[in-house]
């Protein structure tokens, strides 16, 4: 049963992220990454990861899709300011990268072939918030800052296009 539900919350990850690619909708986007981060959290919650099965539901695809949602729908952003999508060429020039992308993962997966468990608190909400509060404090505040800077940016820029 496991193997079933870790392949199926796998190729729909993967499809989910295929959908990011080819979409060109910004709202089919944005819902085609919901479904990719809900598939991650499934594949926490197979490996017992409660803390961040929770915490991939309610940040990720909870507050963070809504927030991007609610961009894209405020800004009413047309497929006129969005980027080409891919053409033949790039999809050629990404073909043989994906290819020896696949034979590095398994060569780099198969020195390894005995996968150990997973340690007794993998997953668990204080160790986390251990190391993420003493250790990287610092990292954590830089990315908080960084990542608003990035919305503003992003707000910044498109009613900038919206404008003109």
């Amino acid at each position: 049963m496991e193997l079933f539900l870790f392949i199926n919350f796998s190729l729909l990850a993967i499809l989910g992220s295929l959908g990011l690619l080819f979409f060109k909708a910004p709202i089919h986007n944005a819902l085609s990454l919901i479904v990719t981060l809900v598939c991650i959290a499934g594949l926490y919650l197979l490996l017992n990861a409660k803390t961040l099965f929770l915490i991939q539901i309610v940040v990720y695809a909870g507050a963070i899709m809504v927030l991007s949602i609610f961009v894209v729908m405020f800004f009413n952003i047309q497929s006129d300011f969005l980027i080409k999508r891919f053409s033949k060429k790039s999809l050629l020039l990404a073909t043989p990268i994906i290819i020896l992308f696949v034979i590095f993962a398994s060569l780099v997966l198969g020195l390894n072939p005995e996968l150990g468990v997973a340690n007794e608190g993998f997953g668990e909400i204080k160790p986390l918030g251990f190391y993420l509060f003493s250790n990287w404090a610092l990292s954590f505040e830089a990315i908080s800052i960084l990542l608003t800077a990035a919305l503003i940016a992003v707000v910044t820029i498109l009613k900038g296009k919206n404008d003109a």
